[in-house]
């Protein structure tokens, strides 16, 4: 079995990277993909850079040149929920972007046209895995729901809301919809594990730098204990 991981900064990769062996590194559109062994598993990483388009190129390249069994989006999220705090734990059970919008063709805000869907499911075997993996992280709330993706950084009240009102997710972020979206036209099973970095809500320029590697580790814990239990 092969598991493929996509991050979309640095620091939410380059800890899986230099813990890999046997690592086999290939540049293709300017994404660089790392095939090796972690945790005495089969993976590819990559970092796919920052927004849907990247998230969805780099997802499709991964998808044919090396056929994962499953991929997992890791990184970090601002939190929709009150109860979700700083470094606590979203695991997907679907992902909806939130930017998309036909609706005035009539069609609900957010169906993805051509797959005639709002929210994409993940799989639930991923879903429970990672469930249980999450069990060694200490004093972390772990939530499993819906994950927003946009090409849009939330930080005010107003868009916030719309995201809850409009699709009850969770946390938002800029790239776990588009790979949702390209597994599920592929076939290939997906789940998202994001760690909460700020709360959305006007206040990221303040606690983005401080908490984001708090909230990475906690991601990149669970990565690891997946890998090692499956």
């Amino acid at each position: 079995m092969k598991i493929g991981i996509i991050g979309a900064m640095d620091i939410e990769v380059e800890e899986l990277i230099s813990s890999m062996d046997d690592i086999k590194k290939e540049n293709i559109s300017r994404i660089d993909f790392y095939e090796g062994r972690l945790q005495d598993k089969n993976v590819v990483v990559a970092k796919c850079g920052v927004g849907k388009v990247h998230a969805a190129v780099c997802t499709q390249t991964m998808i044919l040149k090396y056929a994962p069994d499953a991929i997992i989006n890791t990184g970090v999220a601002g939190s929709l929920n009150s109860e979700l705090n700083i470094a606590d734990i979203v695991i997907s059970d679907g992902v909806v972007q939130h930017d998309f919008d036909v609706s005035p063709f009539g069609k609900p805000v957010g169906l993805i046209s051509g797959i005639d869907l709002i929210k994409i499911p993940c799989s639930e075997e991923l879903i429970n895995k990672l469930v249980r993996a999450a069990e060694i992280l200490e004093d972390t709330n772990i939530a499993v729901g819906t994950v927003a993706s946009g090409d849009q950084f939330i930080c005010s009240k107003e868009k916030k809301d719309y995201i809850v009102n409009n699709f009850n997710a969770l946390c938002t972020e800029m790239e776990g919809a588009s790979i949702g979206h390209v597994c599920y036209i592929n076939d290939v099973n997906f789940c998202i594990v994001r760690a909460m970095s700020d709360k959305a809500d006007g206040t990221a320029n303040m606690d983005f730098d401080s908490f984001v590697k708090i909230a990475v580790e906690k991601s990149i814990l669970l990565i690891n204990n997946f890998l090692k239990q499956i």
